[in-house]
């Protein structure tokens, strides 16, 4: 009988036992479900917080946008401004003074080199050159004759000469008067356009006083002024762009033609010149002009918009988009820099090819500050 209850007690205890192993793999299993399925909420609540920027980290970083650092194109440029002259310009007066007989040009017309424009009233020097012109005829014979006689050793020596010296003066008066009426004649000194005509026809002209303003559009200048700095940056023969406000479709590219060996000790500066056909006759004489000369040029430099860049005690700096533990965050960085124009800077040391530099958002950043680059 005790035996029989022995085993009967040790039945039970191996049942038991058997209980609990297959509650304790029941509950285990649980577990590893339990897990499996807290890995995959985390794994579907990291996705969704990626998806609306939901992230502590994202939403406390700072918006950006950034620049990669490549080699580009840098040109700097010198502005000037100069003003447009006429190489043929003139205020075309009279030798002699007398009332004007006929003005052969308009306003605005075309005249010709050589070509007739004022007449002055020349009826007494006409009838002046017709009397000289008259009694030179007799002087003439007389002396023919009287050569003649003296060639035969005929009459005296001062009759010879007095005839001889009455031809040459009357010759000479008239080659005299015969002047004059040529400076009756105004003719225009170059091929260009009258521009003004200063009296009308029957008014009085002194010598001296202008008659006609001519220019001619064809052949023009260009003079302006550059601050002696600049003496070393241009050179003769070097193109430069030239822009006039008024004629903003015009763009002449025209050579440099004379650089002043002087330089005005009143505002440190020197005087350049450029020479340009104006075949169209679009521009006009003491027209303003634009004159962009290219002084510095380099095929492949990292070019930054001149405001990101400030400056402290220890130099000039920018910021930098940059990895740094895993996380993307503004990085103070110290550069030099070269030219500036058109508000972009050449930065010549400090940074890198591929280097990403924050060019909106660089006044709201600090070193260490997290960043989303847009």
């Amino acid at each position: 009988m005790k035996i029989f209850n022995t085993y009967i007690l040790i039945g039970t205890m191996m049942l038991l036992l058997v209980s609990c192993g297959d509650k304790q793999a029941a509950i285990k299993k649980q577990i590893s479900q339990k897990k499996a399925q807290i890995e995959k909420l985390k794994s579907e609540i990291a996705e969704l917080e990626k998806q609306v920027g939901d992230s502590t980290e994202e939403r406390l970083a700072i918006p950006v946008v950034t620049k990669e650092m490549v080699g580009e194109e840098f040109r700097h440029y010198i502005i000037a401004y100069g003003e447009v002259e006429a190489e043929d310009y003139a205020q075309i007066s009279t030798e002699m003074g007398g009332r004007i007989a006929k003005i052969h040009v308009d306003e605005g017309s075309r005249a010709e080199a050589g070509q007739l424009i004022v007449s002055l009233n020349t009826e007494s020097v006409a009838n002046n050159i017709k009397q000289l012109e008259t009694n030179l005829e007799l002087a003439t014979i007389t002396f023919e004759k009287q050569k003649n006689l003296w060639d035969q050793g005929i009459g005296s020596e001062i009759q010879y000469l007095q005839a001889k010296t009455n031809k040459e003066s009357l010759e000479s008066q008239l080659a005299s008067i015969k002047a004059q009426q040529r400076m009756s004649q105004v003719r225009a000194p170059f091929t260009g356009y009258v521009n003004k005509i200063y009296f009308k026809e029957g008014e009085y002209s002194a010598p001296g006083f202008p008659l006609v303003e001519m220019v001619n559009l064809n052949k023009l200048s260009l003079t302006a002024d550059l601050s002696e700095e600049h003496l070393g940056s241009i050179r003769k023969g070097q193109y430069v762009d030239v822009t006039f406000a008024p004629l903003p479709d015009v763009k002449l590219s025209v050579p440099v033609k004379r650089i002043s060996n002087v330089i005005n000790v009143q505002n440190r500066s020197f005087e350049i010149e450029l020479e340009f056909n104006n075949k169209n006759e679009l521009i006009k004489p003491n027209m303003v002009s634009t004159i962009t000369i290219n002084d510095f040029k380099a095929d492949s430099a990292f070019v930054l918009p001149s405001i990101i860049i400030k400056q402290d005690i220890k130099g000039k700096y920018l910021f930098r988009a940059a990895k740094e533990n895993g996380k993307t965050v503004a990085q103070k960085t110290y550069v030099k820099t070269g030219l500036s124009y058109n508000e972009n800077t050449m930065v010549k040391e400090g940074l890198a090819h591929g280097d990403k530099v924050i060019v909106k958002g660089y006044n709201v950043v600090s070193t260490g500050v997290p960043v989303v680059i847009k």
